[in-house]
């Protein structure tokens, strides 16, 4: 472009007077003399010189002008573009500012992330650890129900037997301490007995020797009849309505259902008439003599009130004797016996019976001391220490015996 303008730059046109002092120069030096015609030949050609200088300096103008002007558009499109690279400058510089921003979170994120996971490293290494201490209890109980297992199976008949029998015994001590039926225990007992005698175990003999010495302890003692005694209380409460009362009383009309007697003829006389109504007034009415005061007669439901508690004084009795309370038993059975004295006619035949009865309820002693017979069981449970004491005396006896074998040669 700046080789284009010096091209066009216009040279400038030479003047007026310049020309005519050329042309009189010409004009003298060749002849010496003005000629007029060649003058003004000269200034038109001068004036036609001179217009075509003007339009070549105008064409320049021009020329030069529309340069001005691409210049202008070019620096105008520079200026934007200079623009449009500081705005792309800027945005670059947000952009990166927002990437720092973005590398910031993310290495916080990272470093969160890092820590978070050195906890559940550690939580993971902590559960790991309980769990494996776990598994190696597990492992070990395991194990040892396995060896348990392997023992049972490996025992033998004998073994069986013994344990059987320590079975026996325990059911035995639990029965006679608290349901107290020597009959169940002796049973246990002697079955137990019976199943070490099969066992062929030198070790029980202690056990026998001690569980035949218990045998007998139960077989002398006298267990109270409780069974017996409840069936005599409930006998007697089946009695208390029959008891006849101290006091006067209405008793409550009953229907006989009987068929009426045809009556007898005029002709048998008065006296038949009359004794007839002397036998129904002895139904009506009882003469009784006594040194107590009657105070009043008696209504139906008093009479039913002192039955009935007589009636639960001995069913009180008997829970007692059931649970083996003979505190509550023996009580029980002296309030029912003055009960019944004080209310019951006790010169009645019927009503000495039934204070007979409770007087021999009172004799029994429903509460009596039961042996020990744990020894045999402690004995049976430790059946290691006696086999190898057994062992150790067999061991005894038999190097007594060899050095007299010995000595005879």
């Amino acid at each position: 472009m700046v080789d284009e303008e010096k091209e066009l730059t216009p040279v400038p046109a030479p003047t007026l007077e310049s020309e005519e002092a050329a042309a009189s120069a010409e004009g003298y030096g060749q002849a010496g003399a003005p000629t007029p015609k060649k003058s003004r030949l000269g200034a038109w050609l001068g004036y036609a010189t001179l217009l075509f200088v003007l339009i070549l300096v105008g064409a320049g103008l021009l020329l030069l002008q529309e340069l001005r002007s691409k210049q202008e558009g070019l620096g105008s499109g520079l200026d934007k573009g200079d623009k449009q690279m500081q705005e792309l400058l800027h945005q670059v510089s947000g952009l990166q500012t927002e990437l720092a921003a973005v590398h910031s979170q993310l290495a916080t994120v990272q470093s969160q992330v890092t820590t978070e996971d050195s906890k559940f490293e550690r939580a993971i290494g902590e559960q790991g650890a309980s769990f494996g201490e776990k598994l190696g209890t597990a492992k070990s109980e395991l194990e040892q129900a396995i060896q348990h297992i392997q023992r049972q199976m490996n025992k033998t008949r004998g073994d069986l037997m013994i344990a059987d029998a320590e079975y026996l015994l325990s059911i035995a001590n639990q029965k006679l301490h608290l349901v107290g039926d020597v009959k169940t225990v002796l049973a246990a007992m002697e079955a137990a007995d019976q199943r070490l005698h099969d066992s062929g175990d030198p070790g029980v003999f202690k056990v026998r020797e001690a569980l035949a010495e218990e045998i007998n302890l139960l077989k002398g003692l006298n267990p109270p009849d409780v069974v017996g005694a409840s069936a005599k209380l409930l006998a007697l409460e089946a009695k208390v309505k029959e008891i006849p009362l101290f006091l006067p009383h209405s008793e409550r009309a009953k229907e006989q259902h009987e068929p009426a007697k045809e009556s007898q003829p005029a002709a048998e006389g008065e006296g038949d008439l009359l004794g007839s109504t002397l036998k129904d007034l002895q139904g009506l009415v009882t003469v009784r003599r006594t040194d107590r005061p009657v105070q009043a007669i008696l209504l139906p439901e008093e009479v039913e009130a002192l039955r009935q508690v007589l009636l639960l004084k001995l069913e009180m009795a008997r829970a007692a004797l059931l649970r083996g309370d003979d505190v509550l038993y023996k009580t029980n059975l002296e309030s029912a016996q003055s009960w019944l004295h004080e209310h019951f006619d006790h010169e009645a035949a019927f009503t000495r019976g039934v204070a007979e009865d409770i007087n021999a309820l009172q004799t029994l002693q429903i509460r009596v001391p039961f042996p020990d017979i744990g020894k045999s069981l402690s004995l049976l449970r430790n059946i290691e220490k006696l086999r190898l004491e057994a062992e150790k005396a067999e061991g005894g006896e038999g190097s007594t015996v060899k050095p007299e074998a010995g000595a005879q040669p």
